[in-house]
């Protein structure tokens, strides 16, 4: 595939992945300053979406993908308002970029966090160069920008609040970039590049079967929200939650909700992949507080959790592929004992803990759990079960349609206590009590409020669970799970798994019989 024409050195082009919009887009206006035409495209590569992870995890649910499916669409229907359009493909990216823009001067991208990512553009970069080409890296989609957050982007600290007092008291927050009136011109197509100028591939050609390609197409009617991919959804989204059903004023108090669509923003899953930026959602906050004349606790509390998510990005910039292996952080190599069958049971939602099973149906069912159901299903995981943190943040993967690396991962490895941060191991008897003291939530989703004919799952009393610190806290100090306001982007960087590795480890830790996991990023 080739653009040809106009290909001299103002021609470039622009590879989009997670940043799925025109608003406040750095590599879009850093890609469009100068050019002659400028080519968008978006590269699904099937490694992405029907392949094996980590435990019988994949690395997309077909739901997930229908999400993104529904956001490229936008993107491209919103490109050919401008007069542009967008290329989309299927394979690498390292083979397929470069023959399609070839002639191109540049293509630009916005930068990676994690090594998986990191990796693409090395090949990417590479290929290109054999094209007399550049790759061209740009930095966006954080609160704070690198050289703007108060403190050193390649070594923040572990530690959130130390992070956010820098960030508010020396970093500063740009104001956000508005949407282009207009792009420069396609560039004149060849007859492959014009077709792919129209294409996107089905679930099917992505690799589901079609049993779950038809369940993927339909919205649980007990879900929180028919979540809709892409700009124009998140813009709606924005717009509904916090002005026309006024809910930003009274965010900090209704925040820690599980069931129904208004106890938070749900934009986690439009800022996963881009589809709107936390600068815009900060920016509308502040109209907000301008406009209603309210500025409370509430609508700190929203920025409060932007900070959090641009913590775990820099976190994941600054420790690497430390957030993705056993020992985390700190390096603690103590055997993981839980079962496999108590891992399995965890994630069809049959263990016995009503609160625990009502979270993990609601995820297997829609692609999506409450912020509070987050913190207590990895506690049970990791000390109730015993299981490898690794495992629980693999099936979040597959299944969260606000999966991002950083967020989804970063929040596990705390969760286990692989940080250096305390410890909190969630009471879900007393959580129950305390969020769904009416059983509303459970019996939403349990069908009678109790998994009644579930034998409870035994949890590792006597074997210290995890085998990692002394597990005791009552979850009053909450681990930030991708609450509504946070998406979560794999993986660190240099070695590890964006460089793909096999490990075998057991469920049993080393005594009973080991299963084989290929490691290729999450």
């Amino acid at each position: 595939m080739a653009a040809s024409g106009r290909a001299g050195r103002g021609a470039r082009a622009l590879w989009l992945r997670c940043d799925l919009r025109l608003d406040d887009n750095p590599a879009l206006r850093a890609a469009s300053q100068g050019a002659e035409s400028l080519l968008p495209l978006y590269i699904f590569n099937l490694e992405n979406f029907n392949t094996s992870t980590l435990a019988g995890a994949r690395k997309s649910s077909a739901r997930r993908a229908r999400f993104l499916l529904e956001s490229v669409a936008c993107l491209r229907q919103r490109l050919e308002r401008l007069g542009s359009g967008l290329a989309v493909a299927i394979g690498p990216p390292q083979e397929v970029i470069p023959g399609m823009c070839e002639g191109c001067a540049s293509v630009t991208v916005t930068q990676g966090y994690c090594s998986e990512e990191h990796r693409e553009e090395t090949l990417v970069a590479k290929r290109l160069k054999t094209k007399s080409a550049e790759l061209v890296k740009v930095w966006g989609g954080t609160l704070y920008m690198p050289e703007e957050c108060g403190q050193n982007p390649e070594s923040t600290p572990v530690l959130f609040t130390s992070f956010k007092n820098k960030a508010e008291g020396r970093g500063q927050i740009r104001e956000p970039l508005e949407a282009p009136p207009k792009l420069p011109p396609l560039p004149v197509l060849t007859a492959e590049v014009k077709d792919a100028c129209s294409f996107l591939p089905t679930l099917e050609q992505l690799g589901y079967p079609a049993s779950e390609v038809e369940e993927a197409m339909q919205d649980d009617p007990r879900g929180v929200l028919p979540f809709q991919g892409g700009e124009d959804a998140a813009r709606e989204r924005l717009q509904k939650w916090m002005f026309d059903d006024n809910k930003l004023k009274d965010y900090f108090e209704i925040r820690n909700g599980m069931l129904g669509d208004g106890y938070s923003s749900k934009l986690s899953p439009w800022l996963a992949l881009g589809c709107i930026s936390p600068r815009r959602i900060w920016k509308e906050a502040k109209r907000y507080e301008i406009e209603r004349r309210i500025e409370n606790k509430s609508t700190y509390w929203l920025i409060f959790e932007l900070t959090w998510r641009d913590f775990f990005i820099y976190m994941a910039n600054s420790q690497g592929d430390k957030i993705f292996i056993p020992g985390g952080v700190t390096g603690d190599k103590t055997p993981w004992r839980g079962s496999k069958d108590k891992l399995e049971r965890w994630k069809e939602g049959t263990t016995g803990d009503p609160l625990v099973d009502a979270n993990m149906r609601e995820l297997k069912a829609t692609g999506f759990m409450s912020n509070r159901g987050r913190q207590n299903v990895a506690s049970f995981l990791i000390f109730d079960l015993g299981v490898d943190w690794r495992y629980g943040a693999a099936h979040f993967e597959e299944h969260l349609l606000d999966y991002d690396p950083c967020a989804n991962w970063g929040n596990w490895v705390a969760a286990a206590g692989l940080t250096g941060q305390r410890v909190n191991k969630f009471n879900t008897k007393k959580q129950l009590s305390d969020y769904d003291p009416q059983r509303e939530y459970v019996n939403h989703w349990l069908k009678g409020g109790v998994a009644s004919n579930e034998t409870p799952v035994q949890g590792s009393k006597g074997e210290k669970a995890s085998g990692r610190g002394d597990g005791k806290g009552n979850g009053s100090r909450a681990s930030r799970w991708g609450r509504s306001e946070k998406g979560q982007g794999g993986k660190g960087k240099s070695q590890g798994k964006g460089g793909g590795y096999t490990q075998k480890r057991s469920f049993y830790g080393g005594d009973a019989e080991e299963i084989g996991e290929t490691i290729q990023g999450a």
